[in-house]
């Protein structure tokens, strides 16, 4: 029989190199809530959800908000355990997919455990690890840690999350580690030192010089049911909040348990303490008794807020012996016979009422006394992290970066922890961050300005911009285009006109729309009249649309049997190409006359070596060559079918481009260039022909550009689609970013 145990669990959490004294934003523990079905009843939920790069500047509410959904959807599914543990990672990937606001750069990485009696089921996707010690025997999941280092599979990327599981029994003594890839290039054998240790507080202290400079995780030690709680040693004498430095058991069979307890089980046993002292909390309820404990030489000056405190209460403690004073004088003693008189209830229920509303405001007062100090605090240690950056020389890429990118995660810990997320003096700590931060990066921040929000629920696609004035926008979402009008005189719109120039359902001529996947300007070609708007039908109908000649025309193209599913369409010198990454090829139309009437050619020859099943948008530019852009950001120059050299160079620093969604090249302007979406880093990249790096766009709003889909360049004025918001800038506005240099 398999003996049922319970967990003592601690963390490690380090920033830059650096240990902070809090629990990673994605870890959670939880006990089975009180209405949950009966094969959930005995289980406990262990997860730790992190950034799929340890550069990421992912929002930590959002890790925290993940892990909970993780749990909830976990407890809610129904079945088995492993079922519940897939039901849990894909929740936390299709929530990632939907966010709109400050999803991570690059997606997240997510394991997580159920102890059920004496066994664990584990899951795990993208660059994260489990370190297992039974005994004197150590494994590793995956056996070779260097799997780790990319996030292959990582949640949030677009494709199903690839979950690995597994089961294991456990027994009093083993020990389990959660973790992401900060531990993954240390050495088994400093490994199983580490965990050979013989409690949390010990393993966690052996972990922390293992780590690389980010790494977050998860220490789960196993006990038998009767062991005791480890008690906390005694607080220190300092004015510094700190952390009790003991973890807390979590007890797999009692559903009765409060889960939000067990969620914060376990300290984030550090040298860098976050949390107000038990000490520095004790004294402030011994002083409401009346026993004021004397204050500490390091103490220093007493801040405002206390002094106003301390006067409030001496306030409120004179009006209570006023009143006192007042019942005497209302409620003599029975013997005397003069003296004015109150009805004996109300009388009685004042001296009641009177103290517990003078001791509850003075609680309250206390509570929020502590509360600012341990905030007060933290808002130093950041302040102070910050001029320990500002040390480092900006010559020194590699140290001062990642030195600024734990100031803003410390920012970031601090305004979660405490829920103030406007103190001036976070957000100049933060602005200087991002300052440095963005040089570091070659980082241009724009102001776009929106034209035009489509709705909830709309996704945009490749915008066309003509003649500065007209604006034709395609919502892929419903297979609608609008078309809007531009004010010459300012960056808006002038009209904006609810009733699209094509949708879904339309008869044009003989045919009805169904499902557009992409739109072109036709200066020339296989259409009946020039400079028209095309747009592509899946069922192989070419729409058309004339501002002039209004309303649509269309055409069925030939040869469209022999398409797989085409997503981006390209009109060059009249001939039409359709990128379709499925059938592996790109099709050619070449125009006779008014109409395109010959099956389409195959770009690539049937022998060629190509694969383009990651392909999401294509240029051609002035001589012929065609650049295929690949999701993960990777541009493939062909010409003639033949695959040409292509690489970028002086890109960023932090490596640049993590992902692709969409493709101009702008052939027409005196400086040819190629702009790349890349919504993972939520930027838009200008590189020229041959890949050299000129600009790394990202907005100033956080999250605005957080679903980049469509692009369009007229001159030095660009157009972006993010989720369903139409954006512009203009690139004379800005100049790149200059490179690292000394404040003032």
């Amino acid at each position: 029989m398999i003996e049922e145990v319970e967990a003592l669990v601690g963390y490690v959490f380090v920033v830059g190199g650096r240990a902070v004294g809090a629990t990673p934003p994605g870890a959670r523990v939880e006990l089975p809530p009180r209405k949950v079905q009966r094969s959930r009843e005995a289980d406990t939920f262990f997860t730790l959800i992190t950034p799929a790069f340890a550069a990421s500047q992912g929002n930590a509410n959002l890790y925290e908000e993940l892990s909970r959904i993780a749990a909830d959807s976990y407890f809610r599914s129904s079945g088995g355990v492993t079922s519940g543990l897939r039901d849990a990672v894909t929740a936390v990937h299709d929530n990632l997919l939907s966010y709109e606001q400050a999803g991570p750069r690059g997606g997240a990485n997510m394991i997580c455990l159920v102890l059920r009696g004496g066994e664990v089921y584990l899951a795990r996707t993208g660059a994260v690890l489990c370190l297992v010690r039974q005994a004197d025997d150590v494994q590793t999941l995956p056996a070779d840690l260097h799997e780790v280092s990319s996030p292959v599979g990582r949640l949030g990327s677009g494709d199903a999350p690839d979950v690995r599981l597994s089961r294991h029994e456990v027994g009093p003594g083993d020990v389990m580690v959660l973790a992401d890839a900060g531990l993954s290039h240390a050495a088994l054998d400093e490994i199983a030192a580490g965990l050979a240790a013989p409690d949390v507080p010990d393993i966690i202290e052996a972990l922390k010089p293992l780590c690389g400079r980010d790494a977050q995780a998860m220490v789960v030690q196993f006990v038998s049911a009767e062991t005791p709680d480890p008690a906390p040693p005694p607080p220190r004498k300092s004015t510094r909040a700190s952390t009790p430095a003991a973890s807390a058991p979590v007890s797999t069979p009692a559903p009765s348990t409060s889960a939000s307890a067990a969620a914060h089980a376990g300290a984030a046993l550090d040298s860098e303490p976050a949390d107000a002292d038990a000490g520095e909390i004790q004294a402030g309820y011994d002083e409401q008794a009346g026993d004021m404990p004397a204050e500490s030489d390091s103490a220093g000056p007493t801040p405002v807020p206390h002094r106003l405190a301390g006067g409030l209460v001496r306030v409120l403690s004179g009006v209570a012996r006023g009143i006192n004073v007042g019942l005497d004088r209302v409620l003599p003693e029975p013997e005397e016979e003069s003296g004015p008189r109150v009805p004996a209830m109300l009388a009685a229920g004042l001296a009641i009422l009177v103290p517990v509303l003078v001791v509850f405001v003075v609680v309250a007062l206390r509570l929020s006394q502590v509360d600012l100090t341990a905030f007060e605090q933290q808002v130093a240690e950041v302040e102070e992290a910050a001029r320990e950056a500002e040390t480092i020389p900006l010559d020194d890429i590699a140290n001062a970066r990642t030195a600024w990118l734990a100031v803003v995660q410390r920012v970031e810990l601090v305004e979660t922890s405490s829920g103030r997320g406007n103190d001036p003096a976070l957000l100049r700590v933060r602005a200087r961050a991002q300052e440095v931060l963005d040089r570091f990066d070659q980082v241009t921040r724009v102001e776009p300005i929106a034209l035009r929000n489509f709705g909830q629920g709309a996704r945009l696609g490749n915008p066309v911009i003509r003649g500065q004035a007209d604006v034709y926008t395609l919502n892929l979402a419903e297979s609608t285009v609008f078309r809007d009008t531009l004010n010459p005189n300012t960056v808006s719109l002038m009209t904006r006109n609810t009733q699209p120039v094509v949708q879904r359902g339309q008869a044009v001529g003989s045919f009805s729309v169904r499902e557009l996947r992409d739109m072109a300007w036709m200066a020339e070609g296989g259409v009946q009249r020039a400079n028209v708007l095309a747009a592509l039908d899946t069922q192989g109908i070419l729409v058309t649309y004339s501002p002039t000649f209004a309303p649509a025309t269309a055409q069925r193209l030939a040869g469209a049997d022999m398409w797989s599913d085409p997503v981006k369409m390209v009109a060059w010198r009249g001939r039409l190409y359709l990128l379709d990454p499925a059938a592996n090829q790109v099709w050619r139309y070449v125009p006779v006359g008014n109409s395109y009437p010959n099956p389409p050619e195959a770009y690539f020859e049937p022998e060629s070596d190509r694969d383009l099943s990651a392909a999401t948008d294509f240029g051609i530019d002035g001589a012929g060559n065609l650049y295929i852009l690949n999701a993960d950001g990777s541009i493939r120059k062909y010409n003639g079918g033949v695959e040409m050299p292509f690489s970028y160079t002086n890109m960023p620093y932090d490596g640049g481009i993590l992902s692709g969604s969409g493709l101009f090249l702008d052939a027409d302007s005196a400086l040819t260039a190629m702009y790349v979406l890349d919504p993972d880093d939520e930027s838009v990249y200008q590189v020229t022909l041959s890949g050299q790096f000129r600009f790394r766009f990202r907005a100033a709003d956080p999250g605005a550009w957080s679903d980049l889909t469509g692009i369009f360049v007229d001159g030095a004025q660009i157009y972006v689609t993010s989720g369903p918001v139409l954006y512009t800038f203009n690139l004379d506005d800005y100049s790149p970013t200059p490179t690292p240099t000394p404040p003032g």
